[in-house]
């Protein structure tokens, strides 16, 4: 691999783009049950041997009309030109995006289309990025809000099911009997993934915003035991997290007003005193109208800010990424992105003086496997939470307590709703904002812990209980860091064939080989007793959600696949989260993260962002001098 020295200049690097020689006309068009040849249209996985013949006929900078699929020459198209590309639309892409145009000189970034955004998935909101659980809908009905959330997942790796049907009729198709080669795979399985080490329940959101569209909106600080593998001094990332709170509008004080929040505060802060009993930091501002009951979640449209409106800034819905184009000459630098439309199902090129990968802890390797760029550490050294979930309705005597309550402003607030609902048993408001607790990550109880009500992809309430009454507890425990828990990518029989075996969007199939340690089972052991301990002493248990741990990868807060660190044997990146052997490359995400977690690392993910905007900008601002 090319040293970081490497260098060729923003004009060679388009000439390489331009200046490709063409000996590829067509290929077989695999998004196709028929074999139909389709011109110009290049295999998102094949290799058709030299970066140069494989990314030729895209000579032209001006756009052209589609041709017809059975011409036999190649449209020639335009090369879309930037300065930064960035893959991925959630925070972290959101983050580098507005930093960039924040503070790099503008005299360095074209007066349009300075920064290029490409989103694999569609634009489901009016409000670019917004939080979709800011519709009045689901403030009202945070239960409704979980079918929201399971139809954004998408699962990464499902093995493959047993399909025998003893009973079908004797003239209908069934698949050939024990045969590995012709097993049925249906609905994105992957024959390649063992039950026993998958992250089952490993999901991706495809969608303008990303995971922010629907995520908890939890940012916690990370103890010290979870940035022992950082190579940013904690003062230097304390800085950083400062500054990424403010780009998602982090705030702790949104639901101290609410009666149950408080309520089930302070019985955990007088059963476990030495907890450090807090409100969960979340990305939320209050409502306009504090009396709504509502208040408004930050999204990826939050991290924007008013860059959303700036003529500089470009994003493109529905547009996979599909590889990166390594100069064949010059290996440290990437000359351009293939990306497919996939609204037209047509290919195009980016050109940029830098790229940035930030898809997510399993779409970033995938996207750096697919374009061959392949160092030691990619999709290893992973890490993932385990989780274990209860639901309990707050005991008789914590109702009564808020019945006869000695506040003035809460016996205000019951009054008032009695007389609006005096049929109603309780004496919560409707209007009552949900508890937002947390037991911060300790050394004695390493696990970070939720108590709360929000929505996730399970733990709706539906007609078991009144939801004024029920609270979720959420406990994530942190997995030891092993370099072969892993996540792989489907591999070619030959370098002119495609992987074989796909994801739905035609990308090379993750694999996940995850196991847990011993130490790793004591821990959730612990854990699990902890949780058991906390919810008694609340109430009793919702029945159907009793203690349990749930199935791995449901926590979705992977890391490690491209860790930064100093050494590039045992990291992707560097501390600047540049692509070791690249100078035009970094990645994002909390892919990045070197540690094993227990609490939510997206503000830690943005705290490497921002550093990484920052090595961007010096390199660019470098080059314009």
């Amino acid at each position: 691999m090319a040293t970081e020295s490497t260098r060729i200049s923003h004009a060679e690097a388009l000439d390489f783009l331009l200046d490709a020689e063409s000996n590829v006309h067509s290929f077989i068009d695999s998004s196709t049950s028929e074999q139909n040849v389709r011109a110009a249209s290049f295999e998102p996985v094949a290799d058709f041997g030299t970066q140069a013949a494989r990314f030729a006929n895209f000579g032209s900078p001006e756009p052209v009309e589609t041709r017809s699929c059975s011409t036999t020459t190649p449209p020639r198209r335009r090369i879309i030109q930037c300065d930064v590309f960035i893959a991925g639309s959630g925070p972290i892409g959101c983050t580098y995006a507005r930093e960039i145009l924040e503070k790099c000189d503008s005299n360095v970034l074209r007066p349009r289309n300075a920064v290029y955004m490409a989103e694999i998935g569609a634009q489901e909101s009016p409000v670019v990025g917004a939080h979709l659980k800011n519709a009045v809908k689901y403030q009202k009905d945070i239960d409704a809000f979980v079918h929201v959330i399971q139809g954004a997942l998408q699962p990464v790796s499902i093995p493959v099911s047993d399909t025998h049907q003893s009973t079908l009729g004797g003239n209908s198709w069934t698949p050939p009997i024990n045969s590995q080669q012709n097993q049925l795979v249906i609905c994105g399985q992957n024959p390649q993934q063992s039950r026993e080490d998958n992250l089952g329940a490993t999901a991706v959101t495809r969608a303008v915003g990303g995971m922010a569209t629907h995520w908890t909106c939890a940012c916690p600080t990370p103890h010290s035991e979870e940035t022992t593998s950082s190579p940013i001094p904690r003062n230097e990332l304390d800085s950083l997290l400062a500054r990424a709170r403010d780009f998602v509008k982090v705030d702790s004080t949104v639901f101290d007003k609410s009666i149950r929040h408080t309520t089930v505060k302070d019985i955990l802060t007088t059963s476990f005193p030495n907890r450090n009993i807090r409100s969960i930091p979340l990305a939320v501002q209050p409502h306009s109208k504090a009396e709504s009951g509502f208040v408004t979640w930050s999204g990826s449209d939050t991290v924007l800010g008013d860059i959303v409106n700036d003529p500089r800034f470009t994003i493109a819905s529905e547009h996979r990424v599909t590889q990166l184009i390594v100069h064949p000459s010059f290996p440290g630098t990437v000359a351009g992105v293939l990306m497919r439309d996939l609204k037209t199902d047509r290919d195009v090129l980016v050109h940029a003086r830098a790229y940035i990968i930030a898809c997510g802890a399993v779409c970033t390797p995938q996207i750096l496997y697919n374009s061959d760029i392949r160092p030691p550490a990619l999709g290893r050294y992973l890490t993932e939470q385990s989780m274990a979930f209860c639901q309990i309705v707050l005991s008789k005597k914590t109702v009564e307590n808020i019945r006869n309550t000695q506040n003035p402003v809460w016996q205000a607030l019951i009054a008032q709703h009695r007389k609006k609902h005096p049929l109603d048993p309780l004496p919560i408001p409707f209007r009552d904002l949900d508890p937002q607790v947390m037991i911060p990550y300790s050394s004695a109880f390493p696990w970070h812990a939720q108590i709360h009500r929000d929505a996730f992809s399970y733990g709706d309430v539906g007609p078991r209980s009144d939801p004024r009454v029920v609270v979720d507890l959420r406990f994530f425990g942190k997995g030891d860091i092993l370099e072969n828990n892993r996540v792989e990518f489907s591999n070619k029989a030959k370098p002119e064939e495609r992987p074989e075996h796909t994801d739905v969007y035609g990308m090379p199939q993750a694999t996940f080989h995850v196991v847990r340690t011993d130490e790793d089972r004591d821990r959730d052991q612990k854990m699990m007793n902890d949780m058991t301990t906390v919810a008694n002493s609340l109430g009793g248990y919702l029945p159907g959600s009793e203690p349990q741990f749930m199935e791995p990868g449901l926590a979705m807060h992977i890391t490690g696949t491209t860790r930064v660190g100093s050494d590039s044997k045992t990291s992707v990146a560097n501390p600047c989260s540049k692509v070791w052997g690249f100078s035009n490359l970094w990645v994002g995400g909390n892919n990045v993260i070197p540690d094993s977690t227990a609490s939510n690392p997206t503000l830690t993910s943005m705290a490497y962002a921002l550093k990484g905007a920052s090595d961007v900008i010096q390199c660019l601002q470098y080059e314009y001098q």
